[in-house]
């Protein structure tokens, strides 16, 4: 039985991140001695997303979708897509946007003028930037086109692809004229037909069944915990339905 990708539920934002794990490597900290008696460190990086979410203060609505959340991931056997929050990315302004004031403060209607059925616009989002150089599965090297910011990344910037790809890689060296080292490895091939995004997706499931702490008070719902691991994208397509 597969399990199941939920969504992150509507207007949930997420207090504190904390990361748990990130690049590991294979003798990075211990040099080993070779037969010529030379030191000698190889450093392998390897690894995954592990991230402790803080939930903030919650009632009523809110507070039943963070349990819902919850209980629907079922200590680790279902998985929720993750917007990731990225409080330091790229201003509008730095990302090439061109918005006024007013609609990055109250986004944007359809082209009718109109708002969503809840009386809300488009929220203003970063301009996307075509992928210019095609790069298999685990691969540690991309390139941008020069569109918007895609010549403008540096050391800790993050990024996702789409569509259809699950992952958040951060630059680790810019290499000039849209090229960069990332991690981690691309979970997915891209090509010349995708896109960067500044709004990475992550797929993510419990680190289990103990890894939320859940508490309801008399007045309201304190801070939640929650230890969440990336699922690869490969992973997704083949034991989760999506």
């Amino acid at each position: 039985m597969m399990g199941r990708l939920l969504n992150w539920p509507n207007g949930l934002g997420v207090r504190t991140r904390r990361p748990l794990s990130g690049p590991r490597s294979v003798g990075g900290t211990s040099p080993q001695d070779s037969i010529g008696g030379r030191s000698q460190s190889v450093a392998s990086p390897f690894g995954a997303w592990k991230y402790e979410f803080v939930l903030p203060v919650a009632e009523g609505r809110l507070y039943r979708r963070i349990e819902g959340l919850i209980t629907a991931l079922h200590g680790g056997a279902n998985a929720v897509r993750v917007p990731w929050p990225a409080p330091d990315a790229l201003t509008l302004n730095e990302a090439g946007a061109k918005y006024a004031y007013v609609q990055e403060r109250d986004g944007m209607p359809w082209d009718n003028v109109m708002p969503w059925a809840n009386q809300r616009n488009w929220s203003a989002s970063p301009p996307n930037v075509p992928v210019a150089a095609n790069a298999s599965v685990g691969a540690t090297i991309i390139r941008l086109t020069a569109d918007f910011w895609g010549y403008d990344l540096d050391m800790g910037d993050e990024i996702g692809f789409f569509p259809l790809h699950f992952g958040k890689y951060m630059i680790t060296e810019a290499r000039g004229s849209g090229e960069y080292r990332i991690w981690p490895p691309l979970r997915k091939a891209i090509t010349t037909d995708d896109f960067a995004t500044l709004k990475p997706v992550l797929a993510m499931k419990l680190d289990g069944e103990q890894a939320a702490e859940l508490s309801r008070g008399v007045g309201y719902g304190e801070e939640t915990t929650l230890i969440l691991s990336e699922v690869f994208d490969y992973d997704v397509r083949d034991y989760f339905t999506v």
